[in-house]
């Protein structure tokens, strides 16, 4: 019996490995992204992985910038990077992302301020989480691509309030 496991494994090693069920989040058509200068795009027959920049701006409500504020990037319930906002509260990560894994992808805002609200994007959901509808659609997203900008605007806890009363997500 082992040894019709081991043809088997070897016939798929032969045939070129197991084709990938998804490429990334921003390809449904089903062909591989196209790597660009200065970004590393690899495929082997189980997933993509990506060189991933996410960058943006922290701002407060007037628009001003908010340096000094934690900006976290979890996959898969795992912290994965962790970076400060610039004094222009400006931000960079760049992380390597596989985009054919079935996690959650989200970045967390977090100032010391204890006056201001953290804030959660979901870059990509799993499918679990889509399922069981773990997230409330009031919570904002961006899809995620090999450059995702994002722009964060962080509330006092009765702006928020406003804000979600006001998009109908004050439950």
């Amino acid at each position: 019996m082992r040894w019709i496991l081991v043809l088997l494994v070897g016939a798929l090693l032969v045939a070129g490995g197991i084709p990938a069920a998804a490429i990334g989040p921003s390809d449904s058509t089903g062909t591989a992204p196209v790597s660009s200068p200065g970004r590393l795009v690899s495929s082997t027959g189980f997933a993509t992985t990506s060189e991933t920049s996410i960058d943006g701006m922290v701002m407060n409500l007037d628009g001003y910038p908010l340096g000094d504020v934690t900006v976290k990037l979890y996959v898969g319930g795992v912290l994965l990077a962790e970076k400060m906002t610039s004094p222009d509260g400006t931000y960079e990560i760049v992380e390597l992302i596989d985009y054919a894994r079935d996690a959650t992808i989200s970045l967390w805002f977090v100032s010391d301020d204890p006056n201001l609200v953290m804030e959660n994007i979901l870059l990509k959901e799993s499918a679990a989480a889509v399922q069981q509808s773990l997230y409330s659609p009031c919570v904002k997203r961006i899809r995620i691509d090999p450059l995702t900008y994002v722009p964060v605007k962080l509330m006092d806890l009765d702006s928020r309030t406003r804000w979600l009363s006001e998009s109908d997500c004050a439950g």
